[in-house]
């Protein structure tokens, strides 16, 4: 008896003050300086004239990490795909753009719509391009700018977009050149961390993580010149 109320006990008194909730098309959780809500596959299936959009109540600000985790089952073509617009609240036309394709080439890229310079693709990767092992990771810091993970590595680091609020998340898979499913199983998860970086360690996690494995790195390179013939 006391082992039971041990492992119950312990989840409750030591997990973060959560606000649940079930709306129309998410599930929700939300805390002081995070928010998740998971998104059906359905979303990928929708036109770009009506995507799944996800409002949050207040812009996240100034600093901000999110991770997307795509537990989808694609329709077997390489035209089958997800559009993920990170989007400035109305009426800025600022947004990031995250594209995951299924199929064998799994084409991956990266774009920023910004009103100076318009709509540009900054990184394109056309086959293996995103992996399910890790989260896909995009981060805005106010003095670093913008990072952008495929899941393994960084493909966009410290690029300047002068400030980035999030005040929307939209997700559509087919647009005026394709009107067919891209999804049939599974479901998008966001988790954004919010706030200022010197007020919670959180934000220190994901750092932590990447020295960590460029320090693996490192040492194995060093390890493998080091290493007798």
């Amino acid at each position: 008896m006391r082992l039971l109320f041990v492992l119950f006990a312990v989840p409750i008194l030591f997990s973060p003050a959560l606000a649940l909730a079930q709306e129309q098309h998410y599930q929700v959780a939300k805390s002081d300086r995070s928010e998740t809500f998971v998104l059906p596959y359905a979303a990928s299936n929708r036109d770009d004239s009506n995507p799944l959009v996800y409002t949050f109540e207040e812009p996240k600000q100034p600093n901000w990490i999110l991770s997307i985790v795509n537990n989808q089952s694609y329709v077997p073509s390489n035209d089958s795909k997800t559009i993920i617009r990170i989007q400035e609240p109305a009426p800025s036309e600022k947004y990031i753009e995250i594209a995951m394709f299924g199929g064998e080439a799994r084409t991956y890229w990266v774009a920023v719509n910004t009103p100076d310079a318009g709509y540009a693709q900054i990184w394109v990767k056309e086959e293996d391009g995103w992996s399910t092992e890790n989260p896909i990771a995009v981060s805005h810091d106010s003095t670093q700018g913008l990072t952008v993970t495929d899941g393994k590595r960084v493909v966009i680091d410290r690029l300047d977009l002068t400030g980035f609020a999030v005040g929307s998340i939209a997700v559509y898979g087919n647009d005026d050149e394709k009107t067919t499913a891209n999804a049939n199983a599974g479901d998008i998860s966001f988790e954004i961390i919010y706030g200022s970086f010197a007020q919670s360690s959180l934000y220190y996690v994901p750092l932590g993580v990447m020295l960590g494995v460029g320090s693996l790195i490192i040492g194995l390179l060093i390890f493998k010149k080091r290493k007798p013939e």
